[in-house]
């Protein structure tokens, strides 16, 4: 089984706690804070490789995260970072948002990356926290979550020079014959079960050491392909990626079918597939010649170029098993791929790939108030710091929800063991307008505010 297609969960490390701690030394009973922030948490990178043509490596495995951040410590030594995760994909893979179906990122380079889950921020310890106004802060920030994601993969092979033809063309034949690959051939109709890749090195051929160029393999192509026959559109689509095409014809094809009529099928397929596809340059081989007499070669020939006198210049017959003509075949492909390569590309890599900024404390300063509904006293439990003013009085309460991405952020980090954080918190809803929009919105002393995981009491005070 070819896998071409995969869905994954990546999430990145968990952010390390900020530690609480005041220095101390002889004669020094109780020193100024010097808690460390916590690492930050490592993030999920998904690298391109040349060295991997499937998703195989995924069959076992489906989650993967991150490794977090290290806690803070003493003397205001932060955490060590978490490790990144290198997730190796194939040069081609193209990266969707699983449940939006957007398109994340397009893979096409050996090397290139793409951040699929970045690490939580770690949390700032106690000395972040040391200020003229507060000069012994008594409490740190938890470390923050890294971000979880669901993307699914899919490959689009990329290759210089893409083979097509009919089941049984000889196209494994033809690639074993000038490259290292090794095709697997399944029984008839659909020969080759997988797309494979093999690198043509024109030394072989009496080129120069460093010339080469990337052949792409595909299954066998019949009639209504482009509609999910056989193999179908499932393997038409790593046909996109190659620069250049080649037809592979079959002079001994089943059901009689002529190369005029084979190349014509082909060409259809392609074009109902994707109509840019025939827009790519090409060139047609009539393989298997050396079980032709040459008279019957060019009564071929002449056949194919009666019908399509637009291929003259383009027809080359070879022979995949003995090797005759594959030279010529072999350098007016590099050719031709040359001329390709001088072409600008439709995308280019760094339109795609996301900036990747550091994790860090959110900016982003929007948030929204939302009224939900009455509860009675206590029904969520005591919300935190409630126990120090709480109404008791009140036989109903109100419960809003405020949702935005920098109050959120302040919540998840907040470690509610410390009293002095969640003052924090209620000193950035302040600062943020927060307290004045839950005012508007008719919040009273003793309501409750659910902010990310924690809940707080309302407290109308100026």
């Amino acid at each position: 089984m070819f896998f071409d297609e995969v869905s994954l969960d990546v999430e990145g490390g968990k952010g390390g706690n900020g530690m609480v701690n005041f220095h101390r030394e002889k004669f020094i009973a109780y020193g100024p804070p010097d808690g460390g922030d916590g690492g930050n948490g490592g993030s999920v990178i998904l690298r391109a490789d040349e060295n991997i043509n499937t998703f195989r490596h995924f069959s076992g495995k489906k989650h993967f995260k991150a490794e977090p951040g290290v806690n803070g410590h003493k003397d205001n030594m932060t955490g060590r970072a978490g490790e990144d995760l290198i997730i190796k994909v194939p040069v081609g893979t193209i990266i969707y948002d699983a449940a939006t179906g957007d398109q994340l990122v397009d893979l096409k380079k050996h090397l290139s990356e793409f951040h699929g889950a970045k690490g939580g921020r770690g949390g700032y310890g106690n000395g972040h926290f040391a200020s003229s106004v507060r000069q012994s802060p008594k409490f740190a920030e938890l470390g923050d979550i890294g971000q979880i994601k669901s993307i699914r993969l899919e490959i689009q092979l990329v290759a210089d020079l893409g083979l097509l033809g009919l089941p049984s063309a000889g196209k494994s034949t033809l690639i074993s014959h000038v490259t290292a690959a090794k095709p697997k051939v399944g029984a008839y109709p659909f020969t080759t079960l997988v797309p494979n890749l093999g690198v043509v090195n024109l030394s072989k051929f009496g080129g120069d050491s460093e010339q080469s160029f990337v052949i792409a393999d595909m299954p066998g192509i019949i009639e209504g392909a482009s509609e999910g026959k056989g193999l179908g559109d499932k393997f038409l689509r790593h046909i996109s990626r190659s620069a250049i095409l080649l037809y592979l014809l079959d002079p001994f094809a089943y059901e009689n079918q002529s190369i005029s009529d084979q190349y014509k099928m082909l060409h259809d397929e392609l074009e109902k597939f994707n109509p840019e596809l025939i827009k790519k340059e090409f060139f047609v081989v009539m393989n298997k010649i050396d079980a032709i007499p040459d008279e019957d070669r060019e009564e071929l020939r002449g056949k194919l170029l009666t019908d399509y006198p637009e291929l003259k210049d383009k027809f080359f017959m070879a022979s995949g098993v003995s090797g005759e003509n594959l030279d010529k075949l072999i350098f007016a492909a590099w050719n031709m791929i040359q001329k390709a390569d001088e072409l600008p590309e439709d995308l280019d890599d760094s339109d795609d790939l996301e900036e990747y900024v550091p994790v860090a404390l959110i900016d982003d300063q929007g948030f929204k108030v939302e009224k939900i509904r009455e509860i009675k006293s206590g029904e969520l439990g005591e919300p935190l710091y409630g126990q120090l003013i709480a109404d008791e009085s009140l036989p109903t309460r109100t419960l809003y929800y405020v949702t935005g991405q920098r109050i959120e952020q302040i919540s998840r980090m907040t470690n509610t063991e410390y009293e002095g954080g969640i003052h924090r918190v209620y000193d950035v809803m302040k600062k943020m307008n927060i307290k004045e929009a839950l005012r508007k919105e008719g919040a009273k002393t003793g309501d409750y505010i659910k902010i990310g995981p924690n809940t707080f009491e309302f407290h109308d005070l100026k």
